[in-house]
């Protein structure tokens, strides 16, 4: 199965939620081994797409097998008691062959507890990824055999068959809590507590254009931000279309989602700590459909198409093996969005403005895909510096910002993974070491060899506004560097602050277990900025991770980020981020060659900073 990639132009729960729409009669098979290559029989094995759960067992021989699937994200999952959970998530978009190994079984002791650390009873786990290699939806699969995963009245709960030394991400819930999602919980012996919090019930009915209940709805609660659409609670409806589900305080949006019918705009929810009751009408359903195509006109399957109206995603599928996609919509207006694959671009913009009208029905000309083009070039200086280049480039408005450094000789070759929403990208090449830098755009219709000379431009000083900052940390500016004080070191020989003086240092304040957009822009950020001074001995980049990780833990999360940049883990309790006030992550904060504080709001301009600093 090809990695489900998740988008950052679509809602990534969409099409998990329910069922595809398009039945394309694909097989899925293979063979589950264990640890020694052995054939592992009457092993149960799961298939999920969207809401449809199949279940077999293996043979013998270990083989088992699926037909009859559907081009659509599939979640596949292996099970044999006393061996460690196999599986395999992808994208299905042809007939598939996997082996599935099921090695040795760890258990993963949790606690589950509300904000004042009494326990609770009766806690579920909704869903498990296993060491992001594939995801376990344990609620789908407990009704077809699968073992429930509960909390006793102590609060206990042991997650078996997992892999020892692995890890996992997961979700739990229940019935008077909001949902928490745990971004990393390590297989270990050593019992980890889970805090729930309470949350207020919203909950409703959904019902079709007639006024009936509709059964096996999903009902989705999710914000939108940077990263897209994010769900943070999600419900089936009952045989008569009740719902209920619980979220914290806050502003919402609420849809729900049915396979044979159009979903409603998403509307506004905003919980203040009392029940909600919150009705959702499925509207009279129009078809918009189309076919994505491929140079040489071959159908692209799997390629996802959304229906967006005003800026929220209504409707999301997958084009099926013809590559044909038919989205249920509930309004005439609004923009038909595609992401191809990777390497692949439409000819015209992604974003396609749809009026329907009065039809009930409109299918679209074909949409043709070609390669997206690569950005070669050249920058220069406008006179030999001498320092042999140094300079990064910088995409200025994609979504998922791209970074490299241009070679010794100034050439660049930038390759986008994915279509941007607009067919012109701006980029910004400076100089690591000059204030030189200049800003170009790249025509993604005409992307010819480019050559780009740097110019002389003034640094942005500007102390910017305390309350727009993630910290405010104003009150430590221009005295000397509260104590750095960790447990233990990662790239580098353990840091004081008398050790920091002679350079500039970008300290950046993290934890691994945030996968935001926002933190994995920022760490993409500093790895620019680490290699861009390799070599330079009064900058370094630091970071302080957040002292609720082991070591271990750390370690991981170094690998999985790709940091190569000095790190030290916080020393308990949690003493170099009390130091400095932190208390949302990732928080920059530059000192200067005298260890005093001087910046901690770089945003878009952490490079001339750096460079302003130095020169001081």
């Amino acid at each position: 199965m090809r990695p489900f990639r998740a988008l950052h132009i679509f809602l990534p729960v969409l099409l998990a939620a329910f069922a595809p729409q398009a039945v394309a009669g694909l097989s899925l098979g293979g063979t589950v081994l264990d640890a020694e290559q052995k054939p592992v029989e009457g092993a149960d094995v799961w298939v999920v797409q969207g809401s449809e759960v199949r279940r077999t067992r293996t043979e013998a021989s270990g083989r088992f097998g699926f037909a009859d699937l559907s081009v659509a994200h599939t979640q596949l999952v292996a099970r044999k008691e006393g061996l460690a959970l196999g599986g395999s998530t992808g994208l299905l978009t042809a007939d598939e062959t996997v082996t599935v190994t099921l090695g040795p079984a760890a258990a993963l002791p949790l606690r589950i507890t509300n904000r004042d650390f009494l326990p609770v009873a009766g806690a579920r786990v909704r869903s498990l990824v296993v060491s992001d290699q594939f995801a376990v939806p344990v609620e789908q699969l407990v009704e077809n055999g699968f073992p429930a995963l509960r909390s006793g009245d102590d609060g206990g709960l042991s997650i078996p068959g997992l892999p020892p030394g692995g890890f996992v991400k997961l979700v739990a819930a229940h019935l008077k809590y909001a949902d928490s999602s745990v971004a990393y919980l390590p297989v270990q012996d050593k019992r980890r507590d889970i805090q729930l919090y309470e949350g207020a019930a919203v909950r409703g009915r959904v019902t079709d254009p007639g006024g009936g209940g509709v059964p096996r709805a999903w009902v989705s609660v999710f914000q939108t931000g940077v990263g897209g659409q994010r769900e943070e609670a999600g419900a089936w409806t009952d045989p008569e279309g009740f719902y209920t589900l619980r979220v914290a305080d806050g502003g919402y949006l609420v849809t729900a989602r049915h396979p044979d019918h159009a979903s409603p705009l998403p509307a506004d929810l905003e919980v203040n700590g009392e029940e909600v009751t919150h009705d959702l009408a499925l509207p009279e359903t129009r078809v918009l459909s189309g076919r994505v195509l491929l140079p040489g006109r071959k159908p692209c399957p799997g390629t996802r198409a959304g229906f967006r109206v005003g800026g929220v995603f209504c409707e999301e599928a997958l084009t099926d093996d013809q590559g044909v996609f038919r989205l249920r919509v509930g309004v005439p207006e609004g923009d038909l969005l595609i992401a191809p694959p990777p390497g692949y671009r439409t000819r015209a913009l992604p974003r396609i403005p749809v009026n329907l009208g009065d039809k009930q029905e409109l299918r679209l000309e074909d949409i043709q895909l070609t390669e997206l083009p690569r950005i070669t070039g050249t920058v220069r200086a406008p006179q030999d510096t001498g320092d042999g280049g140094r300079i990064v480039i910088t995409s200025l408005d994609l979504p998922q910002p791209l970074r490299l450094l241009a070679g010794p000789d100034g050439a660049f070759d930038i390759r986008l993974d994915y279509q941007p929403e607009q067919n012109e990208v701006t980029f910004r090449a400076e100089h690591a070491l000059r204030f030189l830098r200049k800003d170009f755009k790249v025509s993604l219709d005409d992307a010819a060899t480019l050559e780009v000379v740097l110019e002389p431009f003034e640094p942005d000083l500007k102390r910017r506004p305390a309350d727009e900052a993630r910290n405010n940390l104003s009150a430590l500016v221009g005295k000397e560097a509260p104590e750095i004080k960790c447990s233990d070191w990662f790239n580098t020989q353990p840091v004081t602050n008398e050790s920091l003086k002679g350079k500039v240092t970008v300290l950046v304040f993290w934890g691994g277990f945030d996968d935001s957009p926002f933190a994995v822009n920022q760490l993409g950020e500093l790895r620019a900025l680490h290699d861009a001074f390799q070599g330079v001995d009064d900058v370094l980049v630091l970071g302080i991770h957040d002292a609720s990780s082991t070591a271990d833990e750390v370690k991981e999360f170094l690998g999985r980020y790709d940091v190569r940049f000095a790190v030290g883990k916080d020393a308990d309790p949690f003493f170099t981020f009390v130091n400095y006030g932190i208390n949302a992550i990732p928080q920059v904060v530059l000192l200067d060659k005298k260890g005093v504080v001087r910046y901690y709001q770089p945003e878009s301009r952490l490079l001339e900073l750096v460079k302003t600093l130095r020169r001081e």
